[in-house]
């Protein structure tokens, strides 16, 4: 068995919030790619003028929630 496969059985046996903040720090303890912070900062700012010029509707989560698992029937944006 690898370092690697005993760490997994390991943590698979911790209770559930104890995995969930140990993948939160293994996530946060990878170095992101040069740039990767300002990519996003650009994404969040094209969302939010989308939103505010109106190109871009939000809509709750209930409804997303539902048109993504077929409850609703699918909303065209045509425009």
């Amino acid at each position: 068995m690898t370092t690697r496969e005993r760490l997994l059985q390991e943590a698979l046996g911790l209770p559930p919030e104890e995995r969930e903040l140990l993948a939160v720090e293994l996530a946060l303890s990878i170095e992101k790619e040069p740039g990767y912070d300002e990519a996003w900062a650009a994404e969040i700012e094209r969302r939010l003028k989308a939103i505010d010029d109106g190109t871009e509707e939000l809509m709750e989560l209930e409804e997303f929630e539902a048109e993504v698992w077929g409850d609703l029937p699918p909303t065209t944006n045509e425009q």
